[in-house]
């Protein structure tokens, strides 16, 4: 009997060893303790043993469109392992780190072979620039050389859109924490950074046409722009800008009245004039003016949510334009305006993206070349926006929003993914049991946005609830473990403090 027992333990423990779950909490288990990279690659193959960069460690760009890369790599390299390296064109060498475009891979994929020296290669200068995060964060310092593990990686990300929206107009930031967002973005291969200039509080963006727009001690000057979209561009992180219209457009309304004000005005409404074409030849300028500060963008964000319409009821020129464009009343005529803004956005060479902010119902129909950020599942749900055929970013208030206080764990963005949105709100419809939409290619990514927050919490808030999203977003069909994931995390997150140059007190 005894050994009949012992034959039956000895069969279920081989068929809990060989099942699913027991393999794959190996696999993992494994894949953790080799190298501690987020997100995780899609193929991780490990390799004998390691190789040990070159004391003056070359970077060769076989490009030269890809040199600021090796730059930037060169001051990475100092300030994780405290390792002198140059940047230079041409042939890679033994021990050295060599940087290539590959025809045969697309968009953002790419591969690392480290054997005698480290090849990092990729479809476009993105996906060379997230291989070279992804070397970074597997590498390690010893006796003041880098030691990077033997091994191939062959990676891509799921979703083409990848972003974090940072608000300078109500809580204004210092450029220098702008380029920490940077930083952070690069780091976990966020691939975008949204930058909302304006609101009503401030606007933040230098206009040359406009001088009176800018707020007093709330605004960047030309020259830190366009050194940002070089600090950015290097990184391969796209600064995708937002200018809020027609809504909260405070700050706007209060310098140029005479441009884009309603008549009369109405209290508390915060919405520019749509019937005036001084507004849109205004828009227009300010349009062309951003989008030459910020060329490497094809997004151009027109904000479009949250209108106030109290104005447009009364106004002259609202009502006067809606009789010569036969718009029936106010919310055909804020649909109006959204197609007259993308015309423009379109005009200067970019693709137009807007918040959540009317039904996909309507008799003037809302261009369907427009992208739409999903956020509050109030205006109008997810699902019917993808059945309208209009392409969706979700940005959905839980967990991707940062607030202040009101904000979400990693380990709960961890649980989500970019199919579901939730809300704490009781008036959204996401409200309480989520929504969740059936995969499809019209959802393109996701973007995690912080809203209202002192300049000095930004980054603290941000850096694993981002690092979180990047894990979902990155590889949809991940079967990681969130405990798996916070193993990793603590290794790039503490690299990422050195790249930051931030002290440790500054962490959250």
């Amino acid at each position: 009997m005894f050994d009949r027992i012992r034959t039956v333990c000895i069969l279920l423990a081989i068929l809990a060893l060989l099942s699913p779950a027991a393999s794959l909490a190996q696999e993992i288990k494994s894949s953790a303790q080799e190298i501690k990279v987020v997100p995780f690659p899609k193929s991780y193959e490990r390799g004998e043993g390691r190789l040990i960069l070159n004391a003056d460690c070359r970077i060769a760009a076989a490009e030269a469109s890809l040199l600021p890369l090796a730059k930037v790599a060169v001051e990475d390299l100092r300030l994780l392992f405290g390792a002198k390296s140059h940047a230079a064109k041409g042939e890679p060498e033994g021990g050295g780190i060599e940087l290539k475009i590959d025809s045969q891979l697309q968009g953002e994929a790419y591969k690392i072979e480290v054997s005698d020296r480290v090849a990092v290669s990729g479809g476009n200068f993105k996906g060379i620039a997230w291989g070279f995060v992804t070397l970074l964060q597997a590498a390690e310092a010893e006796n003041g050389r880098v030691v990077v593990p033997r091994m191939k990686i062959a990676d891509q990300p799921y979703a083409s859109y990848r972003g974090f929206t940072l608000d300078l107009a109500r809580t204004w930031h210092p450029i220098e924490v702008v380029k920490q967002a940077v930083v952070l973005c690069r780091w976990y291969k966020i691939g975008y950074l949204q930058l909302h200039f304006n609101d009503d509080q401030s606007w933040t963006f230098p206009s040359k046409a406009y001088p009176q727009l800018a707020t007093p001690g709330r605004q960047y000057t030309l020259e830190e722009l366009h050194e940002l979209e070089s600090f950015a561009a290097a990184r391969g992180v796209t600064i995708v800008p937002e200018m809020e219209s027609p809504g909260h457009g405070g700050a706007i309304l209060q310098a140029l009245p005479e441009v884009v004000g309603n008549d009369p005005s109405a209290a508390g409404a915060n919405a520019l004039c749509p019937g005036r074409e001084s507004t849109y030849q205004a828009l227009d300028t300010l349009i062309g003016e951003v989008c030459e500060v910020f060329p490497s963008t094809s997004y151009f964000h027109i904000g479009a949510d949250e209108v106030n319409t109290s104005a447009w009821t009364q106004c002259k020129h609202c009502i006067e334009y809606r009789k010569q464009h036969d718009i029936e009343n106010e919310e055909e005529q804020y649909r109006h305006f959204i197609n007259r803004m993308n015309d423009l956005v379109k005009k200067h060479g970019k693709r137009t993206i807007v918040w959540e902010g009317f039904s996909v119902t309507g008799k003037i129909p809302v261009s369907k070349d427009i992208t739409f950020m999903e956020f509050e599942s109030l205006y109008e749900l997810p699902q019917n926006y993808v059945a309208a055929g209009y392409t969706v970013i979700n940005t959905a208030w839980q967990p991707l929003y940062i607030v202040n206080a009101r904000n979400w764990s990693p380990e709960k963005i961890h649980s989500w993914n970019m199919y579901r949105w939730e809300n704490w709100w009781d008036q959204s419809k996401a409200y309480p049991n989520g929504i969740d939409v059936p995969e499809t290619p019209l959802i393109i990514g996701a973007e995690m946005c912080a809203w209202e927050q002192p300049a000095k919490d930004e980054i603290p808030s941000a850096r694993q609830r981002l690092a979180a999203m990047s894990e979902r977003v990155w590889y949809q069909k991940t079967r990681r473990t969130f405990a798996d994931f916070s193993n990793r995390l603590e290794s790039t997150d503490a690299k990422l403090t050195k790249l930051l140059q931030m002290p440790p007190a500054a962490q959250e």
